[in-house]
């Protein structure tokens, strides 16, 4: 990989890194990245399978609390440009991104701390009603987070690419079977923690009506969106009905009784 290469993959790890502590347009997701590094590599097409898979993966993977969960920028970046880069793809990726992840989410624990400087700073000019530099402290924060992210990012690119290659070619054939059968269950493992944490009391009636829709009827993916979002219109229609039909009837309880009382 070259300097401009990896210049530019980093430049993709500091807008993503600002989306997700920001405007959240969602650019900081595996698969927007996944294809975002693909396109300044030049294969787009590996750049999106790679990212498309760590979607997946990574699914059910969200910040709850104080909870920092694995860091999926730095893991999707450096997995997909070195997954391109060593000609191994999806396996390469996928083995780089989830370590990538882990390890740097320490890092990510470690900025969000040194940040609570400058939210000290904040709140002790607060107190005295100076405001003026209340914005300097909060884009000196993002800052921060930005470096302990790029810059990792920036060193596994510019140093991974040649040792992930020759490590890969010299992996037992056995090996890369299991990691691409490990790849193809990791998706469901996301799945599966992202419906832990949704399906409550009824919605599960929803899950086994959209399995039996495509496992029997064979319906794609695209057909079982459509359905889903029509039976959603129509629950929240009827519902809307429900509830109007409810304040109509309370209304002429209402009426009546007035009348009686006169």
């Amino acid at each position: 990989m070259s300097i401009v290469q990896a210049i530019l993959v980093t430049i993709v790890a500091i807008i993503a890194t600002v989306d997700y502590n920001g405007p959240l347009f969602y650019i900081y997701k595996p698969l927007v990245l996944g294809a975002m590094v693909g396109f300044v590599l030049g294969d787009v097409k590996q750049g999106v399978i790679i990212g498309a898979t760590l979607e997946l993966m990574w699914l059910g993977v969200t910040a709850v609390g104080g909870y920092t969960p694995p860091d999926t920028i730095s893991g999707a970046i450096v997995g997909a440009a070195l997954g391109i880069v060593s000609g191994h793809g999806v396996e390469a990726g996928i083995a780089i991104a989830v370590p990538v992840a882990v390890v740097t989410q320490q890092l990510d624990v470690l900025a969000k701390t040194v940040d609570i400087y400058f939210t000290k700073k904040a709140d002790d000019d607060a107190e005295v009603g100076d405001l003026s530099k209340i914005p300097l402290y909060h884009y000196s924060s993002l800052l921060v987070i930005v470096l302990f992210k790029v810059v990792p990012i920036f060193i596994a690119l510019i140093l991974g690419g040649a040792y992930v290659k020759s490590i890969f070619d010299a992996i037992p054939t056995v090996v890369m079977t299991s990691l691409n059968v490990a790849g193809a269950m990791l998706p469901a493992v996301g799945f599966a923690m992202l419906l832990s944490s949704m399906l409550k009391g009824r919605f599960w009636a929803y899950l086994f009506i959209g399995f039996a829709l495509s496992a029997f009827l064979k319906l794609p993916t695209i057909g079982l969106a459509i359905f889903g979002v029509a039976l959603a219109f129509l629950i929240e229609f009827n519902s809307g009905s429900a509830q109007v039909q409810s304040v109509e009837e309370e209304n002429v309880n209402n009426d009546d009784y007035e009348e009686y009382d006169l």
